[in-house]
């Protein structure tokens, strides 16, 4: 089964790899790409998370898919209260770089 994580990361706070967290898992990208795009539940915890990164891998595995496509980048907009898709040039290129940011 494919899952999509959702990892949210503060680069101010550690400026190496970033404080990070995992919130939430969907089944379906359509859901993972709506409550990140939207900030629900607050993901951004009022803005102490810059970025997000969804990533899709396999449900129980270790390691995201090394494909195309396999993750998709945002950057937390404070005057909209979102986050905004960015591409992999507009998040610090120390972790844009990294994967599987949601297995811990």
């Amino acid at each position: 089964m494919i899952v999509y994580t959702i990892t949210v990361l503060d680069v101010i706070g550690d400026p190496i790899l970033g404080n990070r967290r995992t919130p939430a898992i969907f089944t379906n990208l359509r859901d993972a790409l709506a409550a990140v795009k939207n900030n629900e539940n607050d993901l951004s915890d009022d803005g102490l998370y810059q970025y997000a990164v969804i990533e899709e891998t396999l449900l129980n595995e270790v390691r995201p898919h090394l494909q195309d496509g396999a993750r998709w980048w945002f950057r937390y907009n404070a005057i909209t209260d979102e986050f905004e898709e960015c591409n992999t040039l507009q998040v610090p290129s120390h972790i844009n770089r990294l994967y599987g940011f949601g297995i811990g």
